[in-house]
């Protein structure tokens, strides 16, 4: 059974293992770094051919074990690439394997582009779109835009979150494929039909515009129920406060949600190893995604929905964190220095950056844990207090890392000559830590 597609797999990992990575490589990587943020989320950087070349030995090894996700792989149209979009993501990779994945396979074309919706999945907090685009000319860059979902009614459905791919350099003949992740509030429903609508970006713009898939969503598919498992324990750290008030485990990922006590010293930014465990070892990590509302934090995890652990245990052993005292930095523009910082001293410096607008601002140096090398977290909030109580925003961020050392750059591209010097930023994350082992037991 599966022998044919094994085969095909078997070729096809021939023909990928014959590609060269580029010498070059990090260089491209970090000239795309170096470019900053122009979306709510930092873009995805993918190696192609290599990518897919881990990927196909992936299939081979996940054919003798699975025979359900072999069938997804031999009869849904594009599943290799859907796969290397969620192969990182052991909680979504289980419920494709559990049949929890539904196909939909609508294509658009107009202006030598196509753009096809592959599949879909849902449950009560998200859902996921992969979509695969294909070009017949080369491309610095193409994406989608302007992004709508309705109701059959053609009711605009608001309220949502919404977070998708990135893609550059993209060739002729070429199909790259992307995930949108919808993410959407307690008590809203995807309704049974809805309408997906988007245009497509091309090197930054919009060409094509109101391309409309219409999707019935397979209701019975999609009808599991959320468990849910009470925690109710506070757990101190480093001399910080913690509560963890509840877990609820969907089929695409686990909200835990936690509080930090309002008379906890310091400011908790991030978990650095914070993670689910059964009692076989079996690890859930978080998924990088959280939302925050004062103290209270829903904090996501890859999902163990269709694994029914024995055991769950919640374990950490690190967090960055900063003293609430020290979370203002103080800059003087006109002799480019820190009045005022965190007494750790990692902040180095601070200068202005004068040109066109994609560089002008303000740059700081700072140093970062080996851990954080490939971490590109924001120093600051958007809000910037000059003298005067003005409030400017800057609109992008820059990074880099100073090769052979633990110091980081980050810019914030702003006009500097509309501010009164001095300066005050607040610090949204900071790369100091505190370290304790902890576990809390969920089951």
């Amino acid at each position: 059974m599966f022998e044919k597609e094994e085969k095909k797999l078997h070729e096809l990992k021939k023909e990928y293992g014959k590609v060269e990575i580029p010498s070059e490589i990090d260089v491209y990587i970090r000239s795309g770094i170096r470019k900053g943020e122009k979306a709510t989320r930092p873009p995805s950087w993918r190696i192609g051919m290599v990518a897919a070349s881990i990927l196909l030995i992936i299939f081979l090894t996940t054919i003798r074990v699975s025979p359900a996700f072999a069938n997804y792989v031999s009869t849904i149209p594009g599943m290799e690439r859907i796969v290397e979009l969620i192969r990182h993501n052991k909680g979504i990779m289980s419920a494709v394997e559990n049949d929890y994945l539904q196909e939909v396979g609508i294509t658009r074309e107009e202006d030598g582009v196509s753009l096809t919706i592959d599949a879909i999945i849902v449950d009560e907090t998200q859902m996921l779109v992969f979509y695969t685009i294909e070009s017949d000319s080369n491309h610095s860059s193409i994406n989608l835009s302007n992004i709508k979902l309705h109701s059959q009614s053609g009711e605009e459905l608001v309220e949502y979150g919404m977070s998708y791919s990135s893609h550059s350099e993209v060739r002729k003949g070429e199909k790259v494929s992307g995930e949108l992740r919808v993410t959407y509030p307690d008590g809203m429903i995807v309704p049974e039909k809805f309408s997906f609508e988007t245009g497509i970006n091309i090197n930054e713009i919009e060409v094509i515009k109101g391309l409309d898939f219409p999707i019935d969503v397979d209701i019975d598919k999609f009808s599991a129920i959320t468990k849910e498992f009470p925690i109710d324990r506070s757990v101190e750290a480093g001399g910080q406060s913690i509560y963890f008030e509840k877990m609820e485990i969907h089929p695409t990922r686990i909200a835990l949600f936690l509080e930090y006590d309002k008379s906890n010293t310091h400011e908790i930014f991030r978990f650095d190893d914070i993670a689910l465990e059964d009692e076989k070892g079996n690890r859930w990590i978080s998924d990088g995604s959280s939302s925050t509302d004062d103290n209270r934090i829903v904090m996501y995890f890859e999902s163990n929905y269709f694994s029914e652990p024995q055991q769950l245990d919640l374990v950490f052993s690190s967090f960055t964190a900063l003293p609430k005292d020290e979370l203002e930095v103080v800059v003087d523009l006109e002799e480019e220095n820190i009045i005022k910082g965190p007494s750790d001293k990692r902040l180095k410096k601070v200068w202005l950056e004068d040109g066109e607008k994609d560089v002008k601002g303000i740059y700081f140096q700072i140093e970062v844990d080996p851990k954080d090398h490939n971490y590109f977290f924001s120093l600051f909030v958007s809000n910037i207090f000059d003298a005067n109580g003005t409030v400017h925003e800057y609109s992008t961020r820059t990074y880099s890392n100073i090769d052979g050392t633990n110091l980081y750059e980050q810019g914030m591209i702003v006009d500097t000559d509309k501010m009164v010097s001095p300066i005050t930023l607040k610090i949204a994350e900071y790369p100091a830590r505190i370290t304790e082992e902890v576990k809390v037991k969920i089951k």
